[in-house]
């Protein structure tokens, strides 16, 4: 399957960094464009063109990196009543904003490692909050690019070393970045989830305390 994507890019697509940018500035948009396939798929475009390698790797950094900010900017103009998108600001509940508040609190920029690698809205859920609770500009700067230049070069070195057609170099860069990714993740996610495990059984307990 992807393959036979890889053979239609590379034949119908003249330059794919840009393509590759592009789709992931639409995804700044909050429209449903996956940066994990873009990644993907850009890291098997360079295996048939090794000319591709560094041009797509900053394209698809760039293209994340500026998606993520624009994300932050929906959040806070939503947070100052400047916009009132129902989808938008359905992903937004309470608790989510309360929960992801307190997480930036306690983890800071581990919290964005973490999320990095996690899919299916949780990576926008984040900068979109950051956003919204007022998160400095230049420390969400700070953390997003340098957890999207780990996640990033991680999955897109990834790729390359499954791929046949990869160096030796890239091979060992490709292991080294996933070993200790793995490590670093199962660490962090035992500690997120025992607090958010505690985040919600307080909110339960005031809830009950309430009533």
């Amino acid at each position: 399957m992807l393959n036979s994507l890889v053979n239609f890019f590379t034949a119908h697509i003249p330059y794919w960094p840009l393509v590759c940018f592009s789709l992931l500035i639409l995804a700044g948009f909050n429209l449903p464009v996956s940066e994990d396939a873009v990644i993907v798929l850009s890291a098997g475009v360079t295996l048939s063109d090794s000319s591709l390698v560094i041009p797509t790797w900053i394209s698809l950094y760039l293209g994340i990196f500026i998606s993520d900010i624009m994300v932050y900017w929906w959040g806070y103009f939503l947070s100052k009543g400047m916009f009132q998108f129902k989808k938008i600001r359905k992903k937004l509940t309470e608790n989510k904003i309360r929960l992801v508040a307190k997480t930036l609190d306690d983890y800071g920029f581990r919290t964005f490692i973490v999320c990095r690698f996690i899919p299916f809205g949780v990576r926008n859920t984040l900068w979109m909050s950051s956003g919204f609770v007022g998160l400095p500009f230049k420390k969400f700067l700070l953390y997003d690019s340098i957890a999207a230049l780990v996640s990033c070069s991680t999955l897109y070195h990834l790729i390359r070393f499954i791929g046949e057609g990869a160096s030796v170099v890239y091979k060992i860069i490709g292991i080294v970045l996933f070993v200790a990714l793995i490590i670093f993740f199962v660490f962090m996610i035992r500690h997120v989830i025992k607090k958010e495990t505690k985040f919600f059984e307080d909110e339960n307990k005031q809830d009950l305390n309430f009533q």
